[in-house]
C-alpha cells in the first residue's frame, strides 16, 4: 500500500512539474520577446524623435476594419516585462512549493524518508530563504569577483609601466603578486570543479542546458533508484545523482556558461 502512495504522489509531482516548467517556459519567452520589441521600439523613438513618435501613434490609435486596438497591444508589449517577470518569478516559487510537497511525501512512501513540513506554505518559506541565501552569496561572489579584477588591472598597469612587477615590491612576503601568480588559479571557490562532476555524474557534456540536466536526472534516478533495483544496492549511486541534481540548480546552470561557456 505505501508503494501505490509513493507512486500516487510522485506521479502528480511529476506531472504538476511539468505544468509548471511549461507555463515557466512560455512566460520566460514572451517576456523576452517583448523586452527585445521594447527596446527596439524604444531606441527608433529616441532616434527619431517626436515625428517617429507622431507617424507610429496617430494611425495606430484608430482600430483597423477588423477591430484591432494596436494601442493597448503595444501598451501591453512595453509593460509585458515587468508582468512577465514577476509572474516567472510567482510560478518558480509555486513550483517549488508544490513539487517538494509531493515529491517529499513519495520519498516518505518509498524510502522512508521524513517529511520536513505538514504544510505547503512552509515549502514556500523554505524556498524563500533559499532564494535569500543564493542572493547573498552571488553578491559575495560579485564583490570578491571585482575586488579580483581590480588587482589584475593594477598588476598590469604597474607591468605596462615597467615598474618591474610586484616582485620587488613585495619584498619579504614570498613573493607577493609576482607576474604568474594568477596563472591557474580558481577565484570561483571550486564552483567550476563541482558543477563539471556534477554534469559528468549525469553522464552529461558540459554545453548541456537545464532541459538536458533534469531528463538525464529522470532517467537515470529511475534506473538507479533502490526500490527498482531489489538485488542490487544502488543507493549510493542514487544518493550521487540526486546530490547532482541538487547542484545543477538553472542558476548555476546560467553562471557556469556565463562564466566558461565560451571556453568549452
Amino acid at each position: 500500500m505505501n508503494k501505490f502512495y509513493g507512486n500516487f504522489f510522485k506521479t502528480i509531482g511529476t506531472a504538476l512539474d511539468y505544468v509548471f516548467e511549461f507555463l515557466i517556459t512560455i512566460f520566460s519567452l514572451l517576456t523576452e520577446l517583448s523586452r527585445s520589441f521594447r527596446s527596439l521600439l524604444l531606441s527608433v523613438l529616441f532616434f527619431g524623435g517626436c515625428f517617429v513618435f507622431i507617424l507610429l501613434w496617430i494611425p495606430m490609435s484608430f482600430r483597423s476594419s477588423g477591430g484591432v486596438p494596436w494601442s493597448l497591444i503595444i501598451l501591453l508589449i512595453l509593460i509585458f516585462p515587468i508582468i512577465g517577470s514577476f509572474a516567472v518569478t510567482r510560478l518558480k516559487y509555486v513550483q517549488y512549493m508544490v513539487t517538494e510537497y509531493f515529491y517529499e511525501r513519495a520519498d516518505y512512501y518509498l524510502l522512508g524518508k521524513d517529511v520536513s513540513y505538514e504544510s505547503m506554505g512552509d515549502y514556500g518559506r523554505r524556498y524563500e530563504r533559499r532564494m535569500e541565501a543564493e542572493r547573498r552569496r552571488k553578491e559575495r561572489e560579485q564583490a570578491a569577483f571585482e575586488e579580483e579584477m581590480f588587482r589584475r588591472q593594477f598588476e598590469a598597469f604597474f607591468n605596462q609601466q615597467n615598474f618591474g612587477g610586484y616582485d620587488d615590491y613585495s619584498g619579504g612576503h614570498g613573493g607577493g603578486y609576482t607576474n604568474g601568480g594568477y596563472a591557474g588559479a580558481s577565484y570561483d571557490g571550486g564552483f567550476k570543479e563541482k558543477y563539471e562532476a556534477a554534469i559528468h555524474r549525469l553522464g552529461l557534456d558540459l554545453s548541456a542546458d537545464k532541459y538536458e540536466v533534469r531528463l538525464a536526472y529522470k532517467r537515470l534516478a529511475k534506473k538507479y533508484h533502490p526500490d527498482l533495483n531489489p538485488g542490487e544496492d544502488t543507493t549510493k549511486i542514487f544518493q550521487e545523482i540526486n546530490a547532482a541534481h541538487d547542484f545543477l540548480t538553472d542558476d548555476a546552470i546560467a553562471r557556469y556558461k556565463q562564466m566558461y561557456g565560451n571556453k568549452n
